[in-house]
């Protein structure tokens, strides 16, 4: 059960950064992090809604946490996984990492998530850090991009253009 569920979110990244030999290009630094908005969007609903009603190429705002597996965010690149914000957490008594959401089903992880690549003007995954702006495991987040490509309904992935970090 739980190598289905590693191997749904390792072929979740792999679509997301485009398969073997298409690794992301490299961007100009973002010194202004113009992606990282201050105002909330408007409009947001949750992954899981997004997830049942998304359509490739729509045009979305969702909102979730950053989290549903031990390392919910791509080391140099801006790619990670985000959960319905509906979905509770592990408690930290409970679990070692509660970001993983380990207290949850691998099917409820895949049925309330989304791989979010944050993409620039090239439509490529930002070569940066998300780290280093502030941004980590268990953040509530609202994003805005559209929907990439969607094989089978358990892939759910959004080129990001927008980042705002809920305040909490």
């Amino acid at each position: 059960m739980m190598r289905t569920g590693l191997l749904l979110l390792t072929l979740l990244i792999e679509i997301a950064l485009g398969g073997c030999g298409n690794a992301p290009t490299p961007t100009a630094p973002a010194a202004s992090a113009n992606w990282l908005v201050a105002a909330l969007p408007a409009g947001a609903i949750p992954v899981a809604e997004a997830k049942q009603s998304a359509r490739e190429g729509d045009r979305i705002v969702v909102r979730g946490r950053i989290g549903g597996r031990r390392e919910p965010m791509t080391a140099g690149v801006a790619v990670f996984v985000m959960i319905d914000p509906a979905i509770p957490h592990c408690e930290i008594g409970k679990c070692k990492i509660p970001w993983d959401y380990c207290c949850e089903t691998p099917e409820s992880i895949t049925t309330n998530s989304a791989t979010v690549q944050l993409v620039g003007d090239n439509g490529k995954p930002m070569t940066i850090d998300l780290g280093k702006y502030a941004l980590k495991p268990l953040d509530e987040i609202v994003v805005v991009g559209t929907v990439g490509p969607r094989p089978t309904a358990a892939v759910f992935v959004i080129n990001a253009r927008q980042i705002h970090r809920v305040a909490g």
